[in-house]
């Protein structure tokens, strides 16, 4: 579903992304393990056309997409989940999940189907029903989480991208998220890359995974091969314990 080849990127001299090549078939999730500053963010920036000036080869379902406009990637089938959230504070929760169809209703979606999507997200986050009329900035972290997955629902991608959704939450709201995750894949088919500083946690949940280092990637796998290496053991996933998703 998604093939990239060579790609390279920069941030000004920087030279964050070195000849990175993936893959991801339909259906997979993926994962990407690697320190801090390791290029993980920027790849899922540069797919998703946020930054500007890389080059080599990117692919959706046959297609070119590198350097085209966000809006069309998004179009295209691919949505992303940033780092941090990035929820419109000021706006509702409401009005935040309208913004991810954005372009549906810019290229004259029907209102009932969106609507759908709507009620469809309710279900999915039941939090988010029960503040629908509350502005984005006064949820909780888990909240504002279940919000940006939500609004990049909205859109009906294909392919989606994780940043990082555990980031700072409390064990038993990463153990919600991580359900919705691979409820996803389980009755959509949604293929979706993940970031995830708990390597662990992301390595149980996802089919294979890739270890970037300073922009490169140096080792793929299944994910359970990933899980059993030594050299990956040591260096990003510590000591052995049971995660509360796996009680």
């Amino acid at each position: 579903m998604l093939r990239i080849r060579n790609l390279n990127a920069y941030y000004g001299k920087v030279h964050a992304l070195k000849n990175v090549s993936l893959h991801l078939n339909r259906g997979e999730i993926v994962t990407l393990i690697g320190a801090n500053g390791a290029g993980k963010t920027t790849l899922l920036n540069t797919l998703s056309s946020v930054i500007p000036g890389a080059d080599g080869d990117i692919q959706l379902d046959g297609k070119p997409i590198l350097g085209l406009a966000p809006d069309k990637v998004v179009s295209l089938g691919l949505s992303q989940v940033p780092e941090g959230r990035q929820v419109f504070n000021p706006l509702t929760v409401e009005e935040n999940l309208e913004l991810g169809a954005y372009l549906r209703y810019r290229a004259g979606g029907k209102r009932n189907e969106i609507a759908a999507d709507m009620e469809r997200m309710n279900l999915l986050f039941p939090r988010l029903k029960e503040r629908r009329r509350q502005a984005a900035g006064t949820l909780s972290g888990g909240e504002q989480q279940m919000l940006a997955i939500g609004r990049a629902l909205m859109a009906r991608p294909r392919l989606l991208l994780l940043d990082e959704p555990s980031m700072g939450l409390a064990p038993l709201v990463v153990q919600e998220i991580f359900r919705v995750i691979q409820q996803l894949r389980a009755e959509e088919g949604t293929t979706i890359l993940l970031v995830e500083q708990n390597a662990r946690a992301a390595l149980k949940i996802a089919d294979r995974g890739y270890v970037l280092e300073t922009g490169k990637v140096v080792l793929e796998g299944k994910a359970a091969e990933l899980l059993e290496n030594k050299d990956v053991q040591r260096a990003y996933l510590g000591h052995e314990k049971k995660e509360i998703w796996e009680k």
